[in-house]
């Protein structure tokens, strides 16, 4: 019985491709809200208190959310990264090993 996990590059680096761009859209939907923070709901003075806090909650809650979009950026990156790597040790390993007979083996990738 085998046991260890595979690890497709194309379907990896695709995945991580789409992350970044998933990112980017995160991160745009972000700025747009993040433009119109300071909108008010026309507040006469009596709704002064709710305005505070809930402007103090969504500041908070977009802090967030730009961080967020800088994550899942961040995860794309790496999963091309680490494809790359994986490939690059796979493709030297199975160049640096030979069966008994002197050919390569690669049959192990």
């Amino acid at each position: 019985m085998e046991q260890g996990f595979d690890m497709i590059h194309g379907a990896l680096e695709t995945s991580g491709s789409h992350l970044r761009v998933h990112g980017a859209e995160y991160a745009s939907a972000v700025q747009g809200l993040l433009a119109n923070r300071e909108a008010s709901w026309g507040d006469d003075g009596l709704m002064g208190p709710l305005v505070a806090a809930y402007s103090q909650c969504k500041d908070t809650a977009l802090a967030a959310f730009t961080h967020m979009g800088t994550v899942i950026s961040t995860t794309g990156d790496a999963m091309s990264a680490a494809t790359g790597r994986v490939s690059y040790v796979e493709d030297e390993l199975a160049g640096g090993l030979v069966r008994l007979d002197g050919e390569p083996d690669v049959t192990w990738t």
